[in-house]
């Protein structure tokens, strides 16, 4: 059955009124019909299953017939600081780290990043808000990812928490996998883990003398020099199965 998340306002009795937008969306997009059954989720860890009653009105009625507790999140908590990046490739980052398991996308603006959030844009935020959403629909996760407002490097360095790696070019010595050992320990798990990643150009060697003076470790990803968006999601990928959140 097709998945949905809606606000768990909307979830409280044995039956809910879905918005004008999901409603278009079941009625007009996906075609749906009465009697037909979806499963609606709450973005805390909810799963319901309901049937549609009323499909003729603006806002689609449904009946709750089940109530569930959905796939739980990764122990460990990856919290992803992808700088932005240009035409669709930071959408594709957003849309493939929810689908193995980042928990917040935090938009970062870079000395060498070339593109600039301007103030107030407002359809940006909501078009990186719907990808989150519909790839957590897709790939089955019960929580819904965070996605903060974009902040600068120098704030989100001061702000992280956690266990806070910097995929860098120049890292020669020390891997995400060792760096991920020596600070975790053999059975243990971290509650959260911090991946900062370098626009298009990559960090500038002054940002990554900030974060090393602030405590941050740099990793390296490999020999070979990946994309942005590469980095952001093999970075994000290897962390979680290295916790071993990517078993069965």
């Amino acid at each position: 059955m097709d998945r949905f998340f809606v606000s768990p306002d909307a979830l409280q009795g044995d039956a809910a009124e879905l918005d004008r937008e999901l409603s278009h969306r079941l009625r007009h997009v996906l075609r749906l019909r009465r009697g037909d059954r979806i499963i609606l989720v709450d973005g805390r860890g909810g799963e319901y299953e309901a049937e549609l009653e009323d499909v003729s009105s603006p806002t689609v009625r449904v009946t709750i017939l089940s109530r569930r507790a959905g796939l739980p999140e990764p122990q460990a908590r990856v919290v992803l600081y992808q700088s932005i990046i240009k035409g669709d490739r930071f959408d594709w980052v957003l849309e493939k780290g929810t689908e193995i398991g980042v928990a917040k996308f935090v938009p970062l603006v870079s000395h060498r990043g070339v593109v600039r959030p301007r103030t107030g844009r407002v359809e940006r935020r909501e078009r990186w808000r719907r990808i989150v959403t519909e790839a957590a629909e897709q790939c089955g996760r019960s929580h819904l990812p965070e996605l903060v407002p974009a902040m600068s490097l120098s704030d989100a360095l001061e702000s992280a928490e956690g266990l806070r790696l910097l995929p860098w070019e120049g890292e020669r010595q020390t891997t995400l996998r060792q760096a991920l050992r020596q600070a975790v320990g053999k059975g243990k798990k971290t509650p959260v883990i911090s991946i900062f990643v370098g626009p298009e150009g990559g960090f500038a060697r002054q940002e990554v003398d900030r974060a090393v003076d602030l405590g941050v470790l740099t990793v390296s990803l490999g020999p070979r020099i990946l994309r942005s968006e590469t980095a952001g999601v093999v970075a994000a990928a290897a962390a979680l199965y290295e916790l071993g959140e990517l078993g069965a």
